[in-house]
């Protein structure tokens, strides 16, 4: 089978849209990588809270060459999207959704938005929402007019009124290509974390890339401020959820994404240093560009009552806003 569709929803009114548009019909492209579908849904959600929506997701799990023969075995008519109705926007994040993404276009019309830089010619996509540390060594990409420029990958996360001063998450890494991982350093720059800040409630989950060394050695922690969930029993749900309450965030430098999840939230943001592999590397010369624009805390010492200012980040909804403008605004449709 080609794809499976998934769901197909019409989330609930925002009182902010009008209620006489007509609903924008989203076809949504996943390769089941959570890290793609929770750029996907961030994006959605942005942009459901400006005008409504009707949602469609396929599964997309082939690549190259089975694409190839389904395309040539198959006619169009038996394909599971047939009884979808048109879309207005097809969305895909991954590499597997971009022949997908120009194949449905080019059967049903509608406007390709592609997340994070493609594989394929950005020619060929309406238009690309590009972190800005995957433009750097791409010569013009950034200035052509179907490129939008975004400052890290766009997340799910929701900017927070009810974090608490008294609370603090940590979250742990592993070994990257990117970084020299250090277990001993890690550990250290965590320990002092919490005991500069004992009148702090800090919460810490380690990842899938973890290494067992830290885990065991954080597992066996034993401060009254200070709890260790593992990787293995949070849902994905679980590091939004904390977000919403933490005023503090700390990241190991490793999980670039997740640093911009946290300045997303609207929490002061910490680094957990790591040394470079490679000073050029790209995803490196982005964190020490958060460093060096004062975004990310360094000092272990915090002081409980005063939370350190960054730049509030809210991606998905300037993408969502500027999409709307461009393409649908005054009732127009993406054929406009």
């Amino acid at each position: 089978m080609l794809a499976k569709i998934l769901f197909s929803v019409n989330p609930i009114p925002n009182t902010a849209r009008s209620s006489l548009q007509r609903p924008l019909t989203l076809w949504l492209f996943k390769d089941g990588k959570p890290g793609h579908e929770s750029q996907i849904e961030g994006l959605v959600t942005a942009l459901n809270k400006v005008h409504r929506l009707s949602v469609h997701s396929l599964s997309i799990d082939d690549g190259l060459c089975l694409f190839l023969l389904k395309l040539k075995c198959l006619s169009a008519k038996f394909w599971p999207w047939k009884n979808m109705p048109p879309p207005d926007l097809l969305i895909g994040a991954g590499h597997k959704t971009h022949l997908w993404l120009l194949l449905a276009r080019a059967l049903f019309g509608g406007k390709t938005v592609v997340l994070m830089r493609p594989s394929l010619p950005s020619l060929l996509f309406d238009l690309l929402l590009i972190p800005s540390h995957d433009c750097e060594d791409s010569s013009g990409l950034s200035t052509r007019s179907n490129v939008w420029v975004t400052r890290g990958v766009l997340n799910k996360v929701q900017y927070s009124n009810d974090s608490l001063l008294n609370r603090g998450l940590i979250l742990v890494g592993g070994p990257s290509k990117h970084f020299h991982w250090d277990d001993e350093s890690v550990f250290q720059q965590i320990v002092s974390l919490i005991e500069a800040n004992p009148r702090i409630q800090w919460e810490l989950s380690s990842s899938r890339r973890s290494t067992r060394t830290i885990v065991e050695r954080l597992k066996a922690l034993s401060y009254p401020n200070f709890q260790f969930t593992a990787f293995s029993d949070t849902d994905s749900s679980w590091v939004q959820t904390r977000m919403k309450i933490a005023s503090r965030i700390w990241v190991t430098a490793d999980s670039v994404s997740m640093l911009y999840e946290a300045m997303t939230s609207g929490g002061e943001v910490g680094l957990i240093s790591l040394r470079a592999q490679r000073t050029n590397s790209r995803i490196c010369k982005c964190v020490q560009a958060l460093v060096d624009g004062a975004s990310l805390q360094l000092d272990p010492s915090l002081d409980l009552e005063v939370l350190q200012s960054h730049p509030y980040l809210n991606e998905a909804e300037r993408c969502a806003l500027k999409i709307k403008d461009k393409w649908f605004s005054n009732g127009r449709t993406s054929e406009g």
